[in-house]
């Protein structure tokens, strides 16, 4: 019997979210823009796979917990009401996460990837991501390595989405055949499209032509369109994920930090390595966090500090009370070079240099080796990686001499103040 067991007589699964539904393949994300329904076919799917299979085994996840409560896990608990089929949910512990617990002893569990730590020993016949964009494409792999209970008959990831940046690792797992595309559109919300007058509902209409039509931009293409889309303008041209994000040993390189401090904004730190022999610049770790307390930002920062022993620490310029109380700590702290168009041309030349092409000859090589990039980002820095494919002008600005918008900036301002006192000596800055 497939998963699209009855429930009620007023259950509707249409289109991409029907095949959803179906899918068994071991690998899938269903994409689609905003209100699509596909949030609501997905936590339907991992309710009816427990149903049917007493004992079955489900992990839902989303990068964090808090993120996974306004989003999946509310659809399921107040759109589904598993209390109705006899559901009881488990808080959790120190030693388990909060799970849901079904009659006929399948459970499904609730994580966010920020607190994996009590799952990943854990084995599971089918895991849900939420939002899957948000997550490294490390995450989902080692996610997937945790299918084999093997009590359901197939074993599968899924994640919902809503497209992001064309070269984001989901974008590419798609193209690249790992992972099975299925499109969920507007009319297959029931909720917003009635196939019996084939218009929009009252709700589709005030959503869709109200709502979503006034989007601008890349807002648009992603949320209205349903498009993978990079922003037009965008800063960082010569950015490409396939060539700039990579491991690389960075075992007696110097240190440094950029910090680009926020409040309701995110706060970001970069620490950022350079090679003594080629000057290879390379970003190993990205701290990146919206909410936070001066004194959080402030032990953040001494956190990292201490571990990667910086030369030194650039910090947003108006951020002077971080600044002088870092310092009276005795951490290298100065403010950084803020000429916004100045600090993009430095990452640009950053990011365009190249080690020289030159020939090498022995018994079994010869001819003329490639140029090599000195700019690389580990792929756990997912915000810098997603802001490069964010970071625009507006439209209409004139390059040389408009700054960027506002927007998909927190981790390009970190890069752009390090960039720039990597490139430069840090400046000897007296505080007053």
């Amino acid at each position: 019997m497939p998963d699209d067991i009855i429930v009620n007589e007023n259950l509707e699964f249409r289109g991409g979210n029907k095949e959803l539904i179906l899918a068994h393949e071991p690998d899938v994300m269903i994409v689609g823009a905003a209100g699509t329904g596909k949030t609501m076919a997905a936590v339907w799917k991992i309710h009816f796979i427990a149903m049917k299979y007493p004992g079955a085994r489900i992990l839902m996840a989303r990068k964090t917990l808090e993120a996974l409560k306004s989003g999946a896990l509310a659809t399921y608990s107040n759109k589904l009401n598993p209390e109705r089929y006899g559901v009881y949910p488990f808080g959790g512990n120190k030693f388990s996460p909060a799970e849901f617990r079904y009659p006929n002893g399948s459970v499904i569990l609730v994580v966010g990837m920020d607190k994996a730590d009590k799952v990943l020993s854990t084995e599971f016949d089918v895991i849900y991501v939420n939002e899957a964009t948000e997550i490294r494409e490390s995450d989902w792999e080692t996610l997937r390595g945790r299918l084999r209970n093997g009590v359901v008959p197939y074993q599968m990831i899924f994640g919902d989405l809503n497209p992001s940046g064309v070269r984001h690792w989901a974008n590419l797992r798609i193209k690249a055949g790992l992972t099975r595309r299925i499109t969920s559109k507007h009319k297959d919300n029931p909720a917003y499209w009635s196939e019996v007058v084939e218009e929009w509902t009252p709700l589709g209409n005030s959503y869709i032509n109200s709502t979503l039509k006034g989007l601008t931009g890349m807002r648009r293409k992603r949320l209205f369109l349903g498009d993978w889309a990079s922003a037009e303008g965008i800063v960082y041209e010569s950015f490409e994920p396939e060539v700039h994000v990579k491991e690389v040993d960075t075992t007696g390189w110097r240190c440094a930090m950029g910090v680009d401090v926020g409040t309701k904004n995110p706060t970001c730190i970069l620490t950022v390595f350079q090679s003594g022999q080629d000057n290879h610049i390379h970003v190993r770790h990205e701290f990146y966090q919206a909410g936070l307390s001066s004194n959080r930002i402030l032990d953040a920062i001494r956190y990292r500090a201490r571990q990667s022993k910086p030369d030194f620490i650039a910090i947003d310029p108006s951020a002077v009370a971080y600044i002088i109380d870092l310092h009276q700590g005795l951490f290298p702290a100065y403010p950084a070079e803020n000429d916004i168009l100045v600090g993009i041309q430095r990452v640009k030349s950053a990011l365009e240099a190249t080690t020289e092409p030159h020939v090498e000859w022995d018994d079994d090589i010869d001819g003329l080796f490639e140029p090599k990039p000195l700019f690389s980002i580990d792929p756990s820095c997912t915000n810098l990686i997603e802001e490069f494919g964010m970071y625009a002008f507006a439209e209409n600005a004139r390059i040389e001499t408009d700054k960027p918008t506002k927007e998909h900036d927190h981790s390009m301002d970190a890069l752009r103040y390090v960039i720039s006192q990597l490139i430069l000596p840090p400046p000897q800055i007296g505080l007053h």
